[in-house]
């Protein structure tokens, strides 16, 4: 039998991500933040106006992972939960002064790090690149349904 080798999609942007984040988390390394970057970004964007359950759906995260996302940069001093006043079952997404200081240097470190990986990359080349992301993206989800991850099905 003949067995043909074929790398998957995933191990190259798997791969090309953690080396991201590597260079990242060496970056705000200063900062006292482990992980969680860009939900920190984002939820100090929306200082007080977004949930826990609107950072899940606009992250595409499941609610368990938030409320580990929020546990986390909580306890390192970054955010913290406020009850909604207007729905008490509710909780807000608040920054703390620490976490105000450190954004500006994080997404500053997210530009740098855009700007080298992007290095001799074309604007047009970028742009088709964000396309087929998009469209990877878009062919995955009609093959995420129950019946296709059935694993009693043959």
């Amino acid at each position: 039998m003949e067995v043909k080798l074929i790398e998957p999609i995933s191990r190259k942007l798997n791969h090309l991500g953690r080396a991201y984040l590597s260079l990242l988390a060496k970056q705000v390394e200063p900062l006292g933040i482990s992980r969680y970057y860009y939900a920190l970004t984002y939820i100090c964007y929306h200082d007080g106006k977004l949930t826990q359950k609107a950072l899940a759906n606009e992250l595409g995260k499941d609610k368990s992972l938030i409320v580990t996302i929020i546990d986390t940069l909580s306890e390192q001093g970054f955010v913290y939960r406020e009850t909604n006043p207007a729905d008490r079952r509710e909780h807000l997404l608040r920054v703390t002064d620490k976490a105000k200081e450190a954004v500006p240097q994080i997404i500053e470190a997210f530009e740098i790090l855009n700007k080298n990986i992007t290095e001799d990359i074309s604007e047009e080349e970028m742009k088709i690149f964000n396309i087929v992301l998009a469209k990877m993206s878009q062919n995955l989800k009609p093959l995420n349904t129950p019946e296709n991850n059935d694993e009693t099905k043959s």
